[in-house]
């Protein structure tokens, strides 16, 4: 890679890195029962969904659901790329086993037309995955979540700049469920070829500080997912190293 192209990869690393700074406020949390209704109604903004998506091998239609701020265009009002700011649905992108943007909701569809949304809490999902790889060992169809669904640091929002948490549901969004625990950042996650397990790891703000640095404590989950449904159980491979 040429030297200039490499210090510019780095530049960019670095600054993506640091744009995030989650922190938690322990006094001044926002009560998150607000629900999507709630939103709605307290804002100007109008609720908007994109076309739906299919993940392959599956039947679901998935609708990404969003608050726009609408632009004027040549004298009329058109949705589409580019054409709307400030938003909760921006930045929307597909492909074989990602869903990625900043969504309130998902709308599921089913083969008979019905639909249903994935909850009706206030919250950012940020990305939704396809297990692929559990689906090709054990034929399991699950969608993980990437999202924000606390205001950690107390600003008024949920965003990027609260603690990301984990969920799990089923393919059309039934038994939708937070697997990361509370007030712990999710860091990571892997699954193995030719395996029906799934890694991941949570960092804790272990002296209640309330920022995440070296002073902190990993937590590693492992989420067999057995013929019917997943169990999921906390290990430390850390152990190895007391004695």
């Amino acid at each position: 890679m040429n030297r200039y192209l490499l210090i510019a990869f780095f530049a960019v690393l670095t600054f993506s890195c640091s744009e995030r700074t989650p922190k938690i406020d322990y006094e001044n949390q926002i009560d998150t029962v607000a629900t999507i209704i709630n939103i709605v109604k307290d804002t100007t903004k109008i609720l908007v969904s994109e076309l739906p998506v299919r993940f392959d091998s599956t039947e679901v239609l998935i609708y990404a659901v969003g608050l726009v701020d609408l632009q004027e265009r040549g004298g009329y009002s058109k949705l589409g790329s580019g054409s709307y700011s400030s938003s909760d649905i921006s930045s929307s992108y597909f492909n074989k086993d990602n869903l990625t943007g900043q969504f309130i909701n998902l709308v599921f569809e089913d083969k008979n037309g019905n639909r249903t949304p994935l909850t009706n809490h206030r919250m950012t999902i940020n990305r939704v995955l396809f297990l692929r790889g559990i689906y090709n060992n054990s034929k399991q169809q699950y969608l993980m979540y990437f999202l924000y669904d606390r205001d950690t640091n107390g600003d008024g929002k949920i965003n990027r700049q609260d603690l990301e948490s984990l969920y799990l549901s089923n393919i059309d969004g039934a038994e939708f469920k937070k697997i990361s625990k509370e007030l712990h950042e999710f860091y990571d996650h892997r699954t193995l070829k030719n395996d029906s397990k799934l890694y991941f790891r949570t960092l804790e703000d272990i002296n209640k500080d309330g920022k995440l640095n070296n002073q902190d404590k990993f937590h590693y989950y492992l989420i067999d997912f057995a013929e019917n449904g997943y169990k999921i159980s906390e290990y430390d491979p850390i152990d190895a190293f007391v004695q």
